[in-house]
């Protein structure tokens, strides 16, 4: 899971769709770190700060952007978010003691 920093050029090219489905997505590797981290798995867990700090951006030019328009605070969201499509999330190898124990069972055989 790699989190990028958006600039202000990058915000400025982007279509108010594409603002609101990477917000989207960092929400949910965002809750992806929340349960690495209560898990005990802590590969990301220092993502998290760059993943708070990367929807910030977003909702903030997102917010501006609404106020140029003179929609309401949220309509962009509410527009786009039937259209997002979520990217696959990483696959975390969490071990067990009953899978290894498994493992170690079947290498034996």
């Amino acid at each position: 899971m790699s989190v990028e920093k958006y600039d202000k050029e990058q915000l400025k090219d982007m279509s108010d769709e594409a603002i609101v489905h990477a917000e989207l997505q960092l929400d949910r590797d965002s809750v992806t770190i929340r349960f690495q981290k209560k898990s005990g798995n802590g590969k990301n867990i220092h993502q998290a700060k760059l993943v708070r700090r990367a929807i910030a951006r977003l909702k903030t030019e997102q917010t501006l952007r609404e106020k140029a328009a003179g929609v309401a605070k949220g309509s962009f969201l509410s527009q786009h978010k039937g259209s997002f499509v979520a990217s696959a999330v990483e696959e975390v190898a969490v071990s067990s003691f009953g899978a290894d124990l498994n493992e170690q069972m079947e290498e034996e055989k």
